[in-house]
């Protein structure tokens, strides 16, 4: 099923720099600032898919592990693919359109990778790749990709609705107008 893999550690927390905004800087003796050194991760590596939701804050897919980072924060969480056994992605508790994305590691610890990730749109190719890449990561829901799909649609007709019933309300509101103004108009 699964190979076993030799990384070094499943989950790495990695603080950033004040001055370094983003992960492409080197120091004069190849280290990356936070003390990586080229061979655990290259400046020049791409990563295969990228999420932006939130204010700085992204998900990076590599072809090792997810980089979860926090701009603001000036950190970064790295989730090596080969500990991830299950991810999972719940709605928000108390805002159900902002997705908290959870990862169940080899250990059976959960953690949370995001939380509020608003951009569906941009997980689905992150979720693509990542099953081509990683096909042993189970998903919950099984369907996920389905039901982005089907989240996306329910948020395009609720944005319709709304801009539906704001311009049906202001028609209203001119027609009542109208009619006051042409009584208006008869009745001095």
């Amino acid at each position: 099923m699964r190979a076993a893999s030799a990384l070094p550690a499943m989950r790495e927390h990695v603080p950033m720099d004040a001055e370094r905004r983003d992960d492409t800087q080197e120091s004069a003796h190849g280290t990356r600032d936070s003390g990586h050194t080229r061979e655990e991760e290259s400046p020049a590596e791409e990563p295969l898919a990228q999420v932006r939701y939130g204010l700085g804050k992204e998900l990076l897919l590599y072809p090792d592990a997810i980089v979860a980072v926090y701009r603001e924060a000036h950190e970064e969480t790295r989730y090596a693919l080969a500990s991830i056994r299950r991810l999972i992605l719940m709605p928000g508790e108390y805002t159900p359109s902002k997705l908290v994305l959870m990862f169940e590691l080899d250990d059976g610890t959960t953690v949370i990778a995001a939380e509020g990730m608003s951009n569906a749109r941009g997980f689905r190719p992150l979720l693509a790749r990542l099953k081509e890449i990683a096909p042993y990561i189970e998903l919950d829901p099984e369907n996920m990709d389905e039901q982005l799909a089907q989240a996306l649609d329910i948020r395009r007709r609720y944005s319709l609705g709304c801009y539906g019933v704001v311009f049906g309300s202001c028609l209203l509101l001119w027609i009542f107008y109208l009619i006051v103004a042409f009584i208006g108009h008869f009745h001095p």
